[in-house]
């Protein structure tokens, strides 16, 4: 037998799943016969003491370390380390290590050991005095009565839930509280650290006066990097492009960031430096060698009137033909073949007409110049 026995082997031996669920159960069966041996009265008895103990502890959290705004939160970090303490001995009933709390740990002695309330609900469910800083329950024991564990645990439940909002607005206060903290700190050591610290001597930036020019001619894609200083002239600059250019042609600077546009035959202009014409640090430019085309293709308009204008001759015909009733209110007098009327239609184009106007014209001069021809065959037959 290993139910209720721990520590005892099974005869005849179980698996290990077999052996799980006989601890589940016999972890139900010691439940039920706790909480039937622990009378209604002393269940309530130990209700009210608990919750009265919790709400002593938040006047004492806030009353004695000037936590007035945080003594919720802090109550209820509290509240759930016994919350923890009483579920590990619930789950673990027959372990012996569950049942003893050193009061010199570092949790148990920062959160539980140094508020009376949280003694006095240990004591109340079951823990003594064992020596200065260890409390222990059922000793000697194998099995400890956990339905008073049962209720406190409930209870601290039911205490937080009711509280949920004062614990909230708490815990937002303390994390405000500790977030100032932190910056105040840091504030006073960058303080320092700027105090400590001489400021740095200027060192001139001898690169500052470089002007990197991107030249491109117009109609090609290769693009040129051209290193030159801010004091150099565009003149200068056209004699540093890798190609050459004729004296005679003239070059126009087109750089459009700028809004600038130069042409070399303008002195003036080509004499000022590339900081005056503001192409520092670096600007692109478009160079137009020659003075380029002076025909101008047509506009879209004028191209599409010529167009229309070249377009090929010919004559362009439309036939209708429609049926129509004598009475416009009755249409199937169309169909079984009664009085309607049928009209056509023919539309020609004027390129048609002139056509046929053209012709009309010429035959009777024709025909006029064969009767003269006629004529003229009969007379010299005459004179033979």
């Amino acid at each position: 037998m290993g139910l209720m026995v721990p520590g005892q082997a099974f005869n005849p031996p179980v698996t290990s799943e077999e052996k799980t669920k006989y601890e589940e159960l016999s972890s139900k069966l010691l439940k039920l016969g706790a909480a039937a041996s622990f009378s209604f009265s002393a269940r309530e008895r130990l209700q009210n003491k608990i919750l009265k103990d919790l709400d002593e502890l938040v006047t004492v959290v806030s009353a004695g370390d000037n936590e007035s705004t945080t003594g919720m939160a802090v109550a209820d970090d509290t509240a759930r380390v016994l919350r923890s303490l009483m579920s590990n001995v619930i789950r673990n009933p027959f372990e012996v290590k569950f049942r003893t709390i050193k009061l010199d740990n570092k949790v148990i002695a920062a959160k539980v050991a140094k508020y009376a309330p949280c003694l006095s609900i240990l004591r109340s469910i079951g823990f003594a005095q064992d020596g200065e800083s260890i409390l222990t329950v059922a000793k000697g024991k194998k099995v400890v009565n956990i339905a008073p564990f049962v209720t406190g645990r409930d209870m601290i439940d039911k205490w937080i839930d009711k509280n949920r909002y004062k614990i909230a607005a708490a815990n937002r206060k303390r994390k405000d509280e500790i977030e100032r903290v932190r910056l105040a700190v840091e504030s006073e050591q960058i303080a320092k650290n700027e105090a400590d610290f001489s400021e740095p001597e200027k060192i001139e930036d001898e690169a500052n006066t470089i002007c990197r020019m991107k030249v491109r001619v117009e109609g090609k894609k290769k693009i040129h990097d051209i290193i030159c200083e801010e004091d150099n002239s565009l003149t200068d600059l056209l004699a540093k492009l890798p190609f050459s250019i004729e004296d005679d042609e003239i070059v126009q600077f087109t750089c459009a960031a700028k809004r600038l546009i130069v042409k070399s035959t303008d002195n003036e202009t080509m004499q000022k430096t590339l900081a005056q014409l503001n192409l520092t640090p670096t600007a692109s430019i478009v160079l137009k060698i020659g003075e380029g085309r002076t025909d101008f293709s047509k506009g879209s308009l004028a191209e599409r009137a010529s167009s229309t204008q070249k377009k090929k001759t010919g004559s362009h015909s439309m036939h209708s033909i429609g049926l129509y009733a004598k009475d416009d209110g009755n249409k199937a007098e169309m169909f079984d073949g009664g009085g309607g009327v049928m009209y056509e239609h023919d539309i020609s184009d004027d390129e048609g007409e002139n056509e046929e106007r053209n012709i009309e014209e010429h035959a009777p001069d024709e025909e006029m110049a064969n009767d003269d021809d006629d004529d003229d065959d009969d007379a010299s037959n005459n004179s033979d």
